[in-house]
């Protein structure tokens, strides 16, 4: 591998073992924010999330701006013109539906893998099959493509060049950073309010190392680095696959490990999200480790497992099919200030968000009888 391409890689190792340890102690996970405040009205892991998403904001304008790297061009393309609205909708919903099945998103899976359960593993691995087939076989051709490809608007026949919200409003780079600025002062303020700096400040640290290992993933893909790697790869016979600005999502990158693994002599198949779940599992698990919250656990009763594997592969399908995830749209998409990233994220807090609450019915249902 051009030495070029191994730093590269190397940069990307080191800010996902970042972010998978900052997952693990701050507990960062959207399902359990949202289930903690149904259920108690505590706000504390919420406000991880959202404080994260702030941070990213900041530091993704920070990076876009000084290091003039271009966020119209990114995997995937949060900014496009081709507004998919079909599949931000349809897919954040069976996302959201299918991680309240399988009790967790990639990364949350991941964490609990790397804590000692079972049923998590069980759940990383029936997603990445289904983020396989979807981007690696004919299935999305196949079986969705002919009806949701329809449902999109190309903005630019309305005059817009891409869907950021400055860019929706006829503003330029200005315009940009007020509503960046105001967006970020927003989701911070919320989260201090639910989760002051008393008594926080583990979780407050977390929050900063979870938004600006985001940014970064910018930074590395765009910048030096970035393109270092992309011309060392034009010289290679066989290209490195999956360069180009990114930064952390793990919808596709759990197909492309799956891809990797069938193909583990050819170097070129080591993407960014290859690395990437192996980081995040790696930093995840050094911080179970050093905080002793490693226990090995797995579901006795049949129908939990059978709930784990639909869940996981509704997670899978869903993630592709809405081309991101509760990272890859709630903190990469949103930092970029992506239209589609926004109603991604709504519509997978809504099929949690019914989830849960059919979940609680038929609980309160059976308590009752």
């Amino acid at each position: 591998m051009d030495p070029a391409i191994s730093q590269y890689l190397l940069y990307v190792l080191v800010l996902s073992v970042v972010f998978g340890g900052a997952a693990q102690f701050t507990r960062f996970c959207l399902l359990g924010g949202m289930s903690a405040y149904m259920g108690e009205r505590d706000g504390g892991r919420m406000a991880v999330y959202l404080g994260a998403i702030g941070v990213a904001i900041v530091v993704t304008t920070l990076v876009q701006w000084f290091a003039a790297i271009d966020l119209d061009q990114t995997r995937p393309p949060y900014r496009t013109a081709d507004f998919a609205w079909g599949r931000y909708l349809i897919g954040g919903l069976l996302f959201g539906a299918g991680m309240v099945l399988a009790r967790g998103c990639p990364v949350r899976s991941l964490v609990r893998t790397s804590q000692g359960s079972l049923q998590a593993l069980v759940a990383i691995v029936v997603m990445a099959v289904a983020a396989y087939a979807m981007t690696r076989t004919s299935l999305f051709q196949t079986a969705f493509l002919p009806w949701v490809g329809a449902l999109s608007v190309d903005l630019t026949a309305i005059g817009i060049p891409h869907q950021d919200l400055a860019a929706l409003v006829g503003g330029g780079p200005l315009v940009y950073g007020l509503i960046a600025a105001a967006l970020a002062a927003l989701l911070l303020a919320v989260s201090w309010r639910w989760l002051p700096l008393g008594g926080n400040g583990l979780a407050w640290f977390g929050v900063l190392l979870l938004g600006t290992a985001v940014g970064l993933g910018f930074w590395v893909t765009g910048g030096a680095p970035g393109q270092a790697a992309d011309m060392a790869s034009m010289m290679q016979t066989m290209p490195q696959e999956g360069l180009g600005t990114q930064s952390f999502t793990f919808s596709a990158p759990l197909g492309d490990v799956v891809y990797f693994l069938q193909n583990v002599d050819n170097t070129s198949t080591i993407t960014f999200g290859v690395v990437a779940v192996v980081g995040v599992f790696l930093g995840s698990l050094v911080s179970a480790l050093v905080r002793r919250d490693v226990q090995f656990a797995a579901p006795r009763a049949i129908g939990e497992w059978l709930r784990t594997v639909i869940g996981a592969a509704m997670v899978g399908v869903g993630a592709v099919l809405a081309m991101g995830c509760t990272v890859g749209h709630g903190l990469t998409g949103l930092s970029t200030l992506a239209l589609g990233s926004m109603l991604s994220i709504a519509s997978i807090m809504l099929g949690a968000w019914i989830t849960l609450r059919i979940q609680r019915r038929r609980a309160d249902a059976g308590c009752a009888g």
